[in-house]
Parts: C-alpha cells; structure tokens; sequence
C-alpha cells in the first residue's frame, strides 16, 4: 500500500505520552532496562550486535536510554546498536525538544537525536550516530502496515498494552497482530511490554513467557515448535547470529555502487578487494564532470517516489557524515546542495506536479510547488513554465564522490584495489568467487562477489541474462564565462548545473546505439533542451551553433557515457538468480534459485548520485543480517530475481 501524508503528532497525543511512564519518566524507564528480566544488558554484553524493535517510541525516551546503557558498556560486549522504530505521529522538532527538556539526564544523546532527526516524511529513514555505531531506523507510517512489511530480526521488543490508546487506528496486542511480531524475534528474543496484562495472552499464544516486573511485562521467546520458513530469523539460536558469509568481499567496479559498497561494508569490518578495468575510480558511468542528486515525486507515492525519497535522503545524510560539499579547493566532494528547479515537461505534467504538491504538502526543506512566475522571479528570466523546487537538492562531481568514498573505506577497514585490471569471468571454487583476468589468471578471490560495474557485467556468465540495458548519454560542457548566473541547478526534459571549474554540465542525450565519440547531433539536442528551459538564453548567452559542424570541427566538449538501465527503472540489488538451476519458472522472490554469495549492485540508470549509498547500505546489512532500510514491498522491487518470475516483463526500457 503507498504512503499517505503523515498527520504529525496532535496536543492530544503529546498530553498522553507526558502521562505515560514508559513515554515520558525516564527514571521509570531505565529502572526497567536495567532490570536483569528485560535482557538488554546481557544482550549488550554477549552479542556482537543488538537490535531493538520499539513500537512505543513517543518521543525516544526508550531510544535514548538504551543508548545511554550501550554507550555505557562500550568495548565490553556490541560494537554495533540498531535501533528500530516505527512513529505513526511523529514530532516536529520544536515539540520533540519540548519534551526533551525534562530528561536533563539524556540532554546529549537528546540533542544528537534532534540534530539527527528526519524530516517528516512518511516511509523509512535511515540515519547513522556515534560513528555509525548506532544505525536508528525511523519508520513514519501506519503501524499495522508497516509492522507488517519490516524486515528486522529483533533481540528485544519494546511495547505498551494499551497501543491504541496512543494510535486508534492500531490495531490491539491480539493473536494475529503478535504473530507479526513472532515473525521478526530471534530464538531467545525479549520483550518489554509495559502494561501488558491483556497483551500478556496473546503474545503467550505466540511463543512468548514471562513475568511482571515494576508493571511491565518481561518476556522471553522460545516456542515450542518448528518456525515457518518466512520468519526472518527462523533458523538461528540465541547468540549464533554470525554473517552468512566470511568478512572478505570481492567488489567489481570502481563507480558510484562500487565505491559505496566498499565503503559500507569497510565500516562493519570487511576486507574489500576493488577491481576496476580503468586506471582509477570512475572511468566509466561515474566520471561525467556533473550530475543532478534529486527525489522523483508521483500524486500516487509510486515505488519510485518513495524508492528516491529514502535514498536521497540518506544520501543527503552521507554526504553530510562524510565532510560535506563544496567548490572550494579541499572540499570533501565537490558540489553544490544549491537547490534544483524541476520543471513539468509539459503543461500535463506541471498541473500534475501542482495537484500533487496540494495533496503531499510536503515539508519545505524537501519539495515546494513554484509556478511559471515563481520560477522567472527565481531565475531572471522566463521559464518553460512551472514546477517542484527542490531547496536541498544540488549536483556533485561523480568522481569526487568515488574518491570520497573510497577513502572513507581504507579509514575503516583493509581496501586493496586492482585498477587496470578487467574481469573477463567469475569461477567458483570451494566457497570462494574467483575474478579472473582475459588469459584466465586470478585476479582476487573472495567468498562473496558484488557487482557493480553496470551494462559491463552482462559480459559474464553469471548475470549475463539480466535484462540490462547500455543506453548512449552524451553531456555536453558549456563555458562558464558569459553565462547567466542562476542560483540552482535545473531539470526538464534536460539537465543544466551550476559552474565548476570553468564549465557548466548540460545533458544528457538519451541514444540507443554503442558510439563513444562525442558527435554534433547529441549537442545540438542538448542545447535544444537548454532552451526549451530557459526560452530567452540565447539572447543572453552567446550559444555554439553546432547544427552544420562536422564532428571532427565540433566548438564545444562533453563527455560519452552508458547508462545501465533495467527495464522497469529500478535498480537491481541482492543475490544474483541462478536461472540455469531452476527447473521450472518461478512464482515467488522465495523460491528464484540464487547463485551462493554472488550479488549485484546494477541497474542505477541516471540516479547513481542517490542509488549508490542507501543500496550498499541495503546489501551491507543484508549480508549482517541487520534491520533492512527499506520495507518489504520495496525489497522486492529491487531484488535482482523479479525478472525470473512467471510473467515477468523484461524488454528494453522506454525512453524517459
């Protein structure tokens, strides 16, 4: 089911979570944590990572003091704390500091929580404190729809009986509704359930005991039957829950999903092997000298809005975590968060966007609708009409990002890199993918294999019948020097940067043919765009007439590159189908045979600025089998085996 605006937290709801002990008496509540009962201090103590699933999350209360009791056994037991949260009225930030303000105890983790809290937003956010020793995952929706499509193997469950007192439209602790719960608990799993006497049946029913401590309920997991195949920690006993796979990971490509993945696996520890066929990070896709970071929006909250808007801001978060950007010399990355103006391609399209913004009422700091004279007031000049500003949005130089990134992984953990080496095929011997090179020599060898080297991984055996497509993208560079000054980048049927380094990035051709020359054609369609944008530009800019110029003779430079694109948009990331082990035509994601640790990180098209971090994210903690950043339905959208299923659609994608 799609999203639906978020009703934030009313003066009604706020006057419940001050009466509520478990909310708002933070005494209270670290009495209960520390009470031997509840389990999290000897889960801190025993296992190399703990999740908790806190469905009473008011204002963090329980978040910030299983924090203080994580931060308190530093170095003596979990390196890693995640922290899962579903809000279906969550704060605003003046109202969560209101209610900070009477925990003077918690007033640091508080204010990191504050400077860390997520725009209201509905869907899942991903966001990443104390070093990215603490990973909390705010989901912002419905509680029974989005209990039922989270995808987190919980240690501990933080629940209140009277959840509907809070939520009317949550349904009670019935048997149905702790069945979801179930499906998510380790073998050995807690559960605080704070006056949980009318829950305390039910979740007897599904394999939870216990007893009363200070008017909760402190309950263990243990069932005494077998576990369904679909419960996302059915196979595993208490304190065994290592990777499925040894910490060493062969990645292949050196772009965007390379790099990313590196650097979120170097940061729980894993060993990176780095193989690219070019001389360094982003020769290929990656290395255009500028390119747009934005969300897509739909009136219909389509999985691609709601697919871009976690994973643009996520990204936004990495950028931030990982020194920022800038065009000054020693910027971390190179870019702008200068806001970008999204026009509607046509007068269709605009409407469209200014109903949705009516029915969305997004926050201001992510999406605000601008009509056709908003837009000329902005920019200067006149416009093609109406469309979405996005105030946080901006373009980045790609290989800055890689270089960045690739950094950020050797600071963590152990990253060898094999540039100018090119993977000709992938063999698996004795649990380990072995990268051989075109006289069949190893490369690397790794138990698990990652690849991200876009349209180039349809040369190998293994992923050679995804249905990925190389699409022709020719930018075009514009000389800065003359050109109007606009404060934000631009998107229409084209796209148009800021300057950086003496040049303006404007693109891109959308070409169904293999040429890597530059050629007139694709830069005169580019200026087409530029002035289907901005009518007047050519009386403002003297612009290159390129029409009747021979290639060879051409005034302007740009750049070639190939966007990999599967046929429904989407990325694909996770476990690569093995289709020649498959008897008959799948029906289900379950039952699509995979090849053993080979996984793929494809399919970002012209979205890789947002797709890389939130997909290595996504993988990384698939691998650890931690909480997953984004819900059920979504995972299925991009898991490489959709295109194995019965009916399955898997032609050329359309052009945008």
């Amino acid at each position: 089911m799609p999203a639906r605006p978020l009703i934030p937290a009313s003066e009604e709801l706020l006057a419940l979570w001050r009466a509520d002990p478990a909310a708002h008496d933070a005494d209270f509540v670290a009495r209960l944590l520390e009470a031997p009962q509840t389990g999290l201090q000897a889960s801190l103590q025993t296992q190399d990572a703990v999740t908790v699933l806190d469905l009473h999350f008011g204002a963090g209360l329980g978040f910030l003091q299983t924090w203080r009791c994580f931060d308190r056994l530093r170095g003596q037991g979990a390196a890693r704390l995640h922290y899962v949260a579903i809000q279906p009225h969550p704060c605003p930030p003046d109202q969560l500091a209101a209610l900070h303000a009477s925990w003077p105890g918690l007033a640091t983790p508080a204010r990191r929580l504050r400077e860390a809290w997520p725009q209201l937003l509905p869907g899942t956010h991903r966001l990443l404190l104390d070093d990215g020793r603490v990973t909390l995952t705010l989901v912002f929706g419905a509680l029974d729809e989005e209990l039922a499509r989270l995808e987190a193997p919980a240690d501990l469950f933080y629940l209140h009986g009277r959840q509907q007192a809070f939520d009317p439209a949550a349904s009670d602790w019935n048997a149905h509704a702790c069945k979801r719960l179930a499906r998510l608990a380790w073998t050995g799993a807690r559960a605080l359930v704070f006056e949980g006497g009318q829950a305390g049946a039910a979740m007897r029913q599904v394999g939870f005991a216990g007893d009363v401590v200070e008017g909760a309920l402190a309950m263990g997991y243990a069932p005494g039957w077998g576990r369904p195949p679909s419960h996302v920690a059915a196979a595993d006993t208490p304190l065994l829950r290592r990777p499925r796979h040894a910490r060493h990971a062969l990645v292949i490509g050196a772009g965007l999903a390379g790099t990313a993945a590196a650097e979120r696996l170097a940061a729980r520890g894993w060993r990176i092997d780095l193989i690219d066929a070019g001389p360094a990070v982003a020769t290929r896709a990656s290395g255009n000298h500028g390119g747009l970071f934005m969300p897509a929006l739909a009136r219909d909250d389509s999985p691609l809005a709601r697919l871009t808007r976690a994973a643009f801001l996520f990204a936004a978060d990495r950028l931030r975590q990982l020194g920022g950007v800038g065009t000054h010399e020693g910027a971390a990355i190179a870019g702008e968060a200068c806001g970008i103006l999204q026009f509607g391609r046509d007068a269709k399209q605009a409407l469209s966007f200014e109903q949705g913004a009516a029915q969305w009422n997004y926050p201001a700091r992510y999406a605000r609708w601008m009509s056709a004279d908003d837009t000329r007031a902005l920019l200067g000049m006149p416009t093609m009409g109406g469309g979405y500003f996005f105030p946080e949005a901006g373009w980045l130089n790609p290989p800055s990002v890689c270089r960045r990134l690739l950094a950020a992984a050797r600071e963590q953990a152990e990253v060898t890199t094999h540039f100018g080496r090119t993977v000709a095929a992938l063999r698996r011997e004795e649990g380990h993918w072995l990268a051989l090179d075109e006289q069949g020599e190893v490369i690397a060898q790794a138990p698990v294999a990652i690849l991200a080297a876009g349209a180039q991984a349809r040369t190998l055996a293994q992923s050679a019948t995804l249905p990925l497509n190389a699409v022709r993208g020719q930018v075009t560079h514009l000389p800065a020097q003359g050109f109007p000054e606009l404060p934000v980048a631009l998107c229409g049927d084209g796209y148009l940067t800021r300057p950086y380094a003496g040049r303006i990035c404007m693109g891109a051709s959308y070409d169904r043919d293999d040429d890597p020359a530059l050629r007139a054609s694709s830069h005169a369609e580019n200026l087409d765009r530029l002035q289907h944008m901005l009518p007047d530009i050519a009386g403002r800019y003297a612009m290159p007439d390129v029409a009747d110029t021979a290639d060879a003779a051409m005034p302007l430079q740009g750049r070639v590159g190939f966007r990999c694109i599967a046929p429904d948009r989407l990325p694909l990331v996770g476990a690569l189908p093995d289709l020649d082990n498959s008897a008959a035509t799948p029906t289900r994601l379950d039952a699509v045979p995979r090849h053993p640790g080979l996984y793929g990180l494809l399919g970002y098209a012209s979205r890789g600025l947002i797709w890389a971090p939130l997909m290595a994210e996504l993988l990384a903690a698939s691998l650890e089998r931690e909480p997953l950043p984004l819900p059920r339905d979504l995972l299925a959208a991009l898991d490489p085996g959709r295109f194995a299923l019965k009916g399955a659609a898997t032609g050329v994608a359309s052009e945008e």
